[in-house]
């Protein structure tokens, strides 16, 4: 009796994961998030002096890519991180990113995680002097999607490797046509 409960089960399970994989819509899709980035450098500027700067602000992206199952993705945009500032210093970063996205669909909730990079710049003022920055770095993250048809609502923690490292805390939307 408990090997038929135990094979029961493990059939339900092989065919709800292979129904699931199917869930996620395929094609491309376009999606917006807004959240919230903490900034951190510490630096010696020969223009701007020594500073620890370790702050936080509103941040938002927008992106889009190509859904090539259930599974697999491939995915850019632009992302704003805000301009956070502390006693004087003030740090304005953005960038264009690009990611590979691998997921698990679950029935309606997909898991995902993302691995790339992103091109960078940044405008870094202390006082009344002013320094620019800029660079291509990795860049990854984590996420969960609940999926309502073509429409997904996703939370996500993205590190960027922006300054000397940047992570960013999003809720958004995506639709995929």
């Amino acid at each position: 009796m408990n090997k038929s409960l135990s094979a029961l089960t493990l059939g339900l399970l092989l065919a709800f994961a292979t129904t699931s994989a199917q869930a996620k819509d395929e094609g491309f899709y376009m999606g917006a998030s807004l959240g919230s980035a903490t900034i951190e450098q510490d630096g010696a500027d020969p223009d701007l002096g020594d500073f620890d700067f370790d702050e936080n602000d509103f941040a938002w992206k927008i992106f889009g890519g190509y859904q090539f199952s259930g599974l697999l993705a491939i995915e850019g945009g632009y992302v704003d991180l805000g301009s956070p500032s502390d006693s004087g210093t003030k740090i304005d970063p953005y960038g264009l990113d690009l990611f590979a996205v691998a997921g698990i669909p679950l029935g309606p909730v997909r898991i995902f995680g993302k691995l790339g990079g992103i091109y960078w710049d940044s405008d870094i003022d202390i006082g009344d002097t002013s320094s620019s920055d800029d660079g291509f770095d990795a860049a990854g993250g984590v996420g969960l999607e609940f999926e309502l048809g073509s429409f997904a609502l996703r939370g996500e923690v993205e590190y960027l490797d922006v300054l000397d490292g940047t992570w960013m805390y999003t809720l958004g939307a995506t639709i995929t046509f």
